[in-house]
């Protein structure tokens, strides 16, 4: 059990607490950035769950419309598709603040801590440039459909394209804070 529970706690220092109130970080200016970056991605993820919820029942009464009443609902398939991207891209955050994103390092656990932070230092930044330039690109994207619409239910498309921009973005804010967070790590004197 013991184990158990220190493993639980430094999972949540990796990235630093899963609630914004019991910061990791020791500035007050970035204890206030972890709780500003920690609520808007679990406002997103709540929105994706609410548009789950609203997928799953389309889906629901597409079905037993179809087979039961012969009469399936016209753009269920299209709406399921846009819905896809808005929850995907609203969950990156939070899945990240969470670490259940697929991670491999049975080479970097073995490295001394500050060696390892610095090479999550580097990830991360790495992937901080790559991720504002997908939201850029998402955002980019948007601007090309101009008037365009989907084909059934006649949804402008770039709506949706800035919806994933947003989500992608406040992803990149949640990788700058575990940057932020591996960096203090690796500043920081040892106390041992």
């Amino acid at each position: 059990m013991k184990s158990k529970d220190k493993d639980i706690s430094v999972k949540k220092d990796l990235l630093g607490s899963e609630e914004p109130d019991k910061s990791s970080l020791p500035d007050k200016r970035q204890s206030r950035l972890e709780k500003a970056i920690h609520m808007l991605n679990k406002i997103t993820h709540r929105v994706s769950m609410v548009i789950l919820f609203f997928m799953m029942s389309l889906t629901v009464v597409d079905v037993v419309g179809r087979y039961f009443f012969n009469n399936p609902i016209t753009g269920a398939v299209e709406l399921t598709s846009l819905s896809m991207a808005i929850i995907i891209f609203f969950s990156l955050g939070m899945t990240q603040i969470k670490e259940d994103h697929i991670s491999i390092n049975f080479l970097t656990v073995k490295l001394p801590m500050k060696v390892e932070e610095s090479l999550n230092v580097v990830t991360s930044f790495v992937i901080i440039i790559l991720l504002s330039l997908t939201s850029w690109q998402l955002i980019v994207y948007a601007q090309r459909f101009g008037n365009q619409t989907s084909g059934d239910l006649g949804i402008p498309m770039n709506y949706f394209a800035y919806l994933a921009a947003i989500g992608m973005f406040f992803y990149t804010l949640t990788i700058l804070l575990n940057m932020i967070n591996s960096f203090t790590k690796v500043v920081q004197k040892n106390e041992s």
